[in-house]
């Protein structure tokens, strides 16, 4: 397990998403609102792993809003698209590990 942290913590989109977390820290109006932001990134891939798609649309648009308020600062764009691509990475790691879980239990 902490070879997989380690790994994931050295991608290079890890990386530069800590970089830009420390920047945002420092402005606490940007932060409340990435952390909005971070907050229904997370209820999105919940609602897709448990099949709510109704309420993934209702979160999805949220999202959008909430991206277009940062959209005019140029490393807020940089900072979401970061987001976006460490979440599927996350989501495709954790659909890997269930199904070499499920394979290794169930043949």
């Amino acid at each position: 397990m902490d070879k997989l942290i380690e790994y994931f913590n050295s991608l290079p989109e890890v990386k530069r998403l800590k970089e830009l977390e420390e920047y945002i820290s420092k402005n606490k109006e940007i932060e409340n609102k990435f952390n909005e932001i971070k907050e229904l990134q997370k209820k999105m891939v919940n609602a897709n792993e448990f099949n709510q798609f109704n309420q993934l649309k209702v979160y999805k648009n949220e999202y959008e809003n909430k991206k277009k308020e940062l959209s005019d600062i140029p490393f807020l764009d940089e900072y979401i698209e970061l987001l976006e691509i460490i979440n599927e990475k996350l989501t495709y790691l954790s659909n890997e590990i269930e199904y070499r879980l499920d394979k290794e239990i169930n043949g």
